[in-house]
């Protein structure tokens, strides 16, 4: 039901852009390099509707502003967002779910890096982003219960 596409930005991170087969809503997991992410999306013919946000940090929200001006994406993310700029539209914590286009996933509360940190699971895609909860890939995190299949995102 979705699509994750894992690309490198800045010197040492990576984004993730998430498609909804069924809709074509295009969600950015966490912002670390909003010019890098919109000149991503546009290569790929991808629509940014939605922002999710696992936490405040700048390299997980440095970029909300740049992508929301471009693209009036609505954030998804924990209260903490907000003190790197307005408060999401929708504040999400652990225990809720929330939707993506045809797919939901799982809000699960990971607080330990920041206070407010959130993970978003995936369950009928096996896929989770966990932000910096574990760090193999930094920003936006993709992690697959059957690393094996995850691809790209664990390949060096």
């Amino acid at each position: 039901m979705i699509e994750v596409h894992q690309f490198p930005v800045l010197s040492d991170n990576y984004a993730f852009l998430v498609r909804c087969r069924a809709t074509s809503a295009v969600a950015t997991i966490d912002t670390p390099d909003g010019e890098a992410i919109l000149a991503e999306a546009a290569r790929l013919g991808w629509s940014i509707t939605e922002i999710w946000n696992t936490h405040w940090h700048p390299d997980h929200a440095g970029g909300n502003a740049a992508i929301i001006a471009a693209t009036k994406a609505r954030v998804t993310g924990p209260a903490e967002v907000a003190r790197i700029g307005a408060m999401p539209d929708q504040v999400v914590a652990g225990g809720e779910t929330v939707r993506f286009g045809r797919a939901q996933a799982k809000v699960i509360d990971v607080g330990g890096h920041t206070l407010g940190h959130v993970a978003f699971w995936f369950e009928g895609a096996q896929t989770a982003f966990v932000g910096d909860t574990i760090l193999p890939l930094a920003a936006g995190a993709c992690l697959k219960a059957q690393p094996s299949k995850c691809g790209q995102a664990f390949s060096g």
